[in-house]
């Protein structure tokens, strides 16, 4: 069986996940929908699709078996509504939503249709974590710390109301390894710096030694910027772990991920390309690394789960995918009001 494949969504992350599926043999991607068209017909033209202006229209005209809907966080909602109600499977990318109760929403949808989905987190299909997680389960751990540290991208991503900021776009995939591997958070608390970009002609030089002052402290407009540079996480998960979490967008000369928890008997440090081991043998310190194979598997695993229609294996389906997000808004929240929010 061939599972026809419609995508809403032409864009980097699309493309990306279209290239991987050319090496899943039971998978062709048949029809490509964006609202910027041009962009659309150009990688239908590279994937041998059919190209649309409209996801409505592409879900009306053709016979779809499954979706893939990877788009900006602020246009999720419509489209996953759209394919629910034509009864497809679908891939849809993180962030869910930049809203619980749009997400809430979906998911209810989900679950009242029997819609199998798979999210976009790539990560948990590492065999370096199946590694970890091994290791880990009987293990006591006392604690765990982690960050995202690198360089802000342009466009929609710099505006809250658009991205959700960084820690709900793009630190997410760390977040939601940290559930994977130590289990559901109890409460979060949080704390945020602003101000490392500004409109420049407007900048009052006085301002500059008040630190992250508002916009109203600084008397200035700010640039089309207004996510936060970094936001620091303290987490509690129910497993009784602490946990600390650091993200900034405005560390631009390196990219840096890195889960590093500590056991009783071993630490591990986890990142995209391998794993470091740490612990005493004989009275001496060692550190073996395990480099990852960090080739997709997400894809061929989607398109498996709609061919035999069997999601067992899909290792985070959408009201999963929610309590990673819940995490992000909830330090959001938690950041804005200075108050610890229980999830």
């Amino acid at each position: 069986m061939t599972v026809k494949i419609g995508f809403i969504g032409a864009g980097g992350n699309a493309c990306w996940h279209m290239d991987m599926l050319k090496d899943v043999p039971d998978g062709r991607v048949m029809a490509i929908a964006d609202v910027d068209f041009p962009r659309a017909q150009a990688a239908a033209e590279k994937h041998g699709a059919k190209p649309y202006a409209s996801h409505k229209v592409m879900l009306a005209e053709e016979s779809l078996d499954c979706c893939y809907i990877s788009i900006p966080p602020y246009q999720h909602g419509e489209p996953e509504i759209d394919v629910i109600e034509k009864g497809l499977p679908f891939f849809v990318e993180k962030p869910l939503a930049t809203t619980l109760a749009l997400a809430n929403d979906i998911e209810e949808r989900v679950i009242k249709r029997g819609i199998g989905t798979c999210v976009g987190y790539q990560v948990r299909y590492f065999d370096i974590v199946d590694r970890a997680r091994e290791m880990l389960r009987g293990a006591f751990i006392n604690m765990a710390q982690g960050y995202y540290v690198c360089g802000a991208i342009g466009g929609w991503y710099t505006r809250m109301a658009l991205s959700g900021g960084q820690i709900t776009e793009q630190a997410t995939h760390m977040l939601d390894l940290m559930r994977y591997i130590l289990g559901d958070v109890e409460w979060v608390a949080a704390s945020k710096r602003q101000g490392a970009v500004v409109s420049a002609d407007t900048l009052d030089a006085t301002v500059l030694g008040k630190g992250s002052a508002s916009s109203a402290t600084a008397g200035l407009e700010r640039h089309e910027y207004n996510i936060w540079d970094a936001t620091t996480l303290l987490m509690q998960f129910e497993s009784a772990v602490p946990a600390v979490f650091t993200c900034s967008c405005q560390v631009n000369y390196l990219f840096e991920v890195l889960l590093d928890i500590f056991t009783t008997e071993f630490r591990l440090k986890i990142d995209y390309e391998k794993m470091e081991i740490i612990r005493k043998v004989d009275g001496k310190t060692t550190s073996e690394t395990i480099m990852a194979d960090t080739s997709p598997k997400i894809d061929a695993a989607f398109v498996n789960a709609v061919k035999t229609k069997n999601f067992s294996k899909i290792r985070s389906n959408y009201s999963d995918a929610l309590k990673s997000l819940k995490i992000s808004l909830a330090a959001v929240e938690a950041a804005q009001t200075g108050t610890a929010v229980r999830l």
